[in-house]
């Protein structure tokens, strides 16, 4: 069976659409905390799910409106959430000759390993294999708030200033940046040439998929992504999907298509969810803006066997 290959993170799942099935239950529980995982005695959606929900949001997420109406099997991660590594393996592990069409989804380039190949056992990625963003946003909190540093991050910080470049925590610079903005600004600042290095890697696999099938793509929720790494990037450009807004015309950036609907998110339409993922209107309007994408594109390609790469 011809299929659609759904590429991201839980933007591409559909987490916090069960909030929009109108029985007693999930209606009671647009009015509490609704995070997928969190502290409360609940746990979070995770925890809450039932057939019924799993039913609804698969039917309901863009991927299954697509499936329903051109009938190509969707493919999508089995488990919530995703990152740039995650996205590639789901396109290497199921694209074929009966794949028709990759629908990739930018999540934050902070999702990202320090090195792409997924055995790599140097002495930062051996073991656990941390996300250098993570690692470097805790070390500064620590420095910041006179915690001691763990032997275990002392010995990642020390890495990345070796060997990546990434400087120690300088607060005098940090104050600098935060006339700018806040101290993601400096950390974005200080990790920009490796999410660039990351961001060059990603799209020499992208391309390699193209052979196969046709490849779509749809700009970056986060905002840092989108405008550091996405806009201006000709290749990234020339593939975004227009997406419909609710105001009747079409943006190729997230941000500004998101804030055209009555709810920017679902936690804008039930406050006290605090699920920051899109509405059940907005995963309608992205299924028409791919769907009508699809119909308008003209291009052939002539698809060849997929040779998965070895990372």
């Amino acid at each position: 069976m011809n299929n659609i290959i759904y590429s991201g993170d839980s933007f591409v799942w559909g987490e916090g659409l069960e909030l929009y099935i109108d029985t007693p239950y999930w209606k009671s529980q647009r009015e509490v905390y609704n995070e997928w995982v969190d502290d409360s005695e609940s746990g979070g959606l995770l925890y809450k799910q039932t057939p019924e929900s799993i039913k609804f949001r698969e039917e309901n997420r863009f991927a299954g409106l697509i499936e329903k109406k051109l009938g190509l099997k969707s493919i999508v991660r089995k488990d919530n959430g995703g990152d740039w590594h995650s996205s590639r393996l789901l396109i290497e592990e199921n694209l074929s000759l009966d794949t028709k069409y990759i629908i990739h989804f930018f999540t934050s380039i902070d999702r990202n390993f320090l090195h792409s190949d997924i055995n790599c056992n140097c002495d930062f990625c051996k073991i656990d294999r941390p996300k250098p963003f993570n690692v470097y946003v805790d070390y500064v909190h620590k420095v910041i708030n006179n915690e001691p540093i763990d032997e275990w991050t002392q010995s990642r910080i020390d890495y990345l200033e070796k060997y990546e470049g990434i400087p120690k925590f300088n607060f005098q610079k940090m104050l600098e940046w935060e006339k700018q903005g806040d101290i993601i600004t400096y950390v974005d600042f200080i990790f920009h040439p490796h999410r660039q290095r990351n961001l060059e890697y990603h799209i020499e696999q992208l391309k390699k998929y193209q052979k196969t099938a046709k490849l779509y793509l749809i700009d970056s929720w986060c905002n840092s992504t989108s405008f550091d790494h996405i806009r201006n990037n000709s290749y990234i450009e020339s593939l975004l999907v227009p997406l419909k807004g609710y105001d009747g015309n079409y943006y190729k950036y997230y941000e500004e298509w998101e804030c055209t609907f009555p709810h920017k998110r679902i936690d804008k339409e039930f406050p006290n969810t605090k699920n920051e993922h899109p509405t059940l209107i907005q995963h309608q309007y992205l299924a028409d803006s791919i769907l009508e994408h699809i119909e308008k594109d003209t291009t052939e390609i002539n698809p060849i066997p997929y040779i998965k790469n070895i990372f």
